[in-house]
């Protein structure tokens, strides 16, 4: 437990702490971004649209042997495109990204914009790439309870993903 969960009115003036050795190396964040060898996921995503993927050098590991080289590792931010909330606690997030297998998402954070509302859980609905079979995805970190459309979820992928990981493919119909 983090003292910006127990009062979310910090998260005003403190950024979420993070995970360094999750992130690629030279990683920062702000109350509404994440920097990336100084690149700001917040624009990123404002030029290329979302789904979109930021490749960067792995961190080095606390205590690394001799022979570690860093690998690359990816960040990726998906836009919200509906949220459902069937009881109180309880958000499901449509996301207009499909998960990737290495995303790890007990780091996921709210970027693009403050807010002090408090925790909830939070599950992602569809697009999910389903290999378990669940209909939807329970996100392990929570997100304010004020999370809504157009918001702007950033996560770090602990392996070089590309932009066609993330983006839903696209199904052809056949013409007769």
């Amino acid at each position: 437990m983090t003292l910006t969960a127990i009062l979310p009115t910090l998260r005003a003036s403190l950024p979420e702490p993070m995970d360094p050795a999750l992130w690629p190396a030279h990683t920062e964040t702000t109350t509404d971004d994440v920097l990336v060898a100084a690149v700001s996921m917040v624009r990123l995503a404002g030029l290329t649209g979302t789904p979109c993927v930021h490749t960067a050098e792995q961190a080095p590991p606390r205590y690394r042997p001799r022979s570690w080289t860093p690998r690359d590792v990816s960040v990726a931010v998906a836009s919200v495109l509906r949220v459902r909330r069937p009881r109180t606690g309880l958000v499901l997030l449509e996301l207009d990204a499909v998960l990737p297998p290495f995303a790890v998402l007990d780091q996921v954070r709210l970027i693009g914009r403050v807010s002090t509302a408090a925790p909830t859980r939070t599950s992602v609905v569809t697009p999910y790439d389903g290999t378990d079979g669940e209909p939807f995805h329970r996100l392990p970190a929570p997100l304010p309870a004020d999370v809504r459309e157009g918001d702007l979820l950033c996560f770090p992928c602990v392996s070089a993903i590309r932009h066609r990981d993330v983006v839903e493919p696209v199904r052809a119909e056949v013409s007769r």
